[in-house]
């Protein structure tokens, strides 16, 4: 598979984990989840991502994008759900609006694209926006910008790569997380994809204070605890199954 083609993928990849992770005003945000789900499940990149495609896909078919919706509202902003936090400064200095976002903001200014404020709520640093951007960026290198494809390993080397990790253990930890589950499992297998085609290391674990090291899990119980969850996750499907962006100049 030729690089171009690869990067044609990464896009999808990138725009699919987009649309589940940011916050859009959009009430149809989830509308071509399923059509890039059925092309990614053409080319998986290995057999736990095409299964966790195909658990994505049962979940929609089953319980539809309403479930999606309210999933991700108690995920991400239910206040009385410990919600899980999306920016790369709330990771790395313990609050939002940090030294990531003004890193953030000067690749923005970098590149053809600004912030669309009436379509993205969120910051610079958020999750969302960085992986919509990252998409753009990927588009723009397949389309002969060499500028777009250095810019893009840089954001994934200095930003993205330094928080995802935990983003995910996060996400997939979560106590109403179960589409989102396979989400984070997918998102996983892709990012070590990532690292493997930039060249770029996994960043050592950061340092956490005395009362982040109290709720954390070690790495070898986050992997038990994650296949637990995964196999219950999977039981309550079979039970399931048997009872029945448009941006042009702006990111």
């Amino acid at each position: 598979m030729d690089e171009k083609t690869i990067n044609k993928a990464r896009a999808l990849y990138y725009g699919l984990f987009s649309s589940l992770f940011a916050f859009v005003l959009e009430e149809d945000r989830f509308e071509n989840i399923e059509q890039t789900i059925e092309i990614l499940l053409q080319n998986p990149i290995d057999e736990d991502s095409k299964k966790a495609l195909e658990n994505m896909d049962s979940i929609i078919k089953v319980k539809g994008k309403k479930f999606l919706a309210d999933e991700y509202d108690n995920i991400f902003y239910d206040l009385n759900s410990d919600p899980v936090p999306t920016t790369a400064s709330f990771y790395e200095e313990d609050r939002d609006d940090g030294k990531k976002r003004l890193l953030m903001v000067n690749y923005v200014l970098q590149s053809q694209y600004r912030r669309d404020t009436q379509k993205y709520t969120d910051l610079e640093d958020d999750m969302g926006f960085i992986l919509s951007f990252m998409q753009k960026l990927i588009t723009d290198e397949s389309n002969g910008d060499e500028k777009a494809g250095v810019l893009e390993r840089e954001i994934f080397k200095v930003v993205l790569n330094n928080f995802v990790d935990e983003f995910i253990e996060n996400v997939y930890m979560h106590e109403y997380s179960a589409f989102y589950q396979e989400v984070s499992l997918l998102f996983k297998i892709f990012i070590e994809f990532e690292r493997i085609f930039l060249g770029i290391n996994k960043p050592k674990e950061r340092e956490k204070s005395i009362k982040d090291k109290d709720i954390s899990i070690a790495d070898a119980e986050a992997l038990r605890r994650m296949e637990n969850k995964r196999k219950k996750s999977e039981e309550i499907q079979e039970c399931i199954i048997e009872a029945g962006g448009d941006v042009e100049d702006e990111v």
